[in-house]
C-alpha cells in the first residue's frame, strides 16, 4: 500500500515475532520506511482481557517502556478487526509534545503472523467511518 494524496501519510513499522506463547505473542523491530522509529523495539501483542470499556477487541498491543517488567509496560490500543483478513485498526494518545489529535494505528500481520506491520498516521485519526474505510480499502493482502 503507498500513500496517495487522498491518503494520509503514515510511517510503516514492521516487526518480527521472536516469540509466542497461548495469551501474548512478542515482535521485535526489523525496518521502518517513511520516517523514524515511533513506537519501541520490541513489542506484545496479547489477549484483551477486559480491563477496559473497549468493544470488538480480541487483542491489544503492548509498548515494551519499561525494560523490566511487561506488565508496567504501556498499553496502547486494541486491534479492531476490518473487512480485511489480518488488518486490524486501532488508535492511541498523541504522539509528540503539540499534538493534540490522536493518531491511527493500521496493524497488518502476514498469513503466518510471523511479521507485523504496523503504519502509524501520526496526528491523524479519522472524524467519521468513511474515511477510515476509504484508509481500509487501500490495503491489499496476498
Amino acid at each position: 500500500m503507498n500513500s496517495t494524496g487522498n491518503t494520509p501519510q503514515y510511517i510503516r513499522h514492521v516487526y518480527k515475532l521472536t516469540n509466542e506463547l497461548k495469551s501474548y505473542s512478542v515482535y521485535q523491530f526489523d525496518e521502518v520506511t517513511n520516517g523514524s522509529l515511533l513506537l519501541t523495539e520490541i513489542l506484545r501483542i496479547e489477549k484483551f482481557q477486559g480491563k477496559s470499556c473497549t468493544t470488538r477487541v480480541d487483542d491489544y498491543l503492548r509498548l515494551r517502556t519499561d525494560p523490566k517488567s511487561w506488565s508496567r509496560s504501556q498499553l496502547i490500543t486494541g486491534l479492531r478487526p476490518t473487512t480485511i483478513d489480518n488488518l486490524f485498526s486501532g488508535d492511541c494518545k498523541p504522539i509528540g509534545k503539540n499534538s493534540t489529535v490522536k493518531t491511527l494505528l493500521m496493524f497488518l500481520f502476514s498469513k503466518d503472523r510471523k511479521t507485523l506491520t504496523i503504519d502509524v498516521y501520526r496526528g491523524f485519526y479519522p472524524n467519521h467511518n468513511g474515511i477510515l474505510q476509504n484508509i481500509i480499502s487501500t490495503y491489499k493482502t496476498n
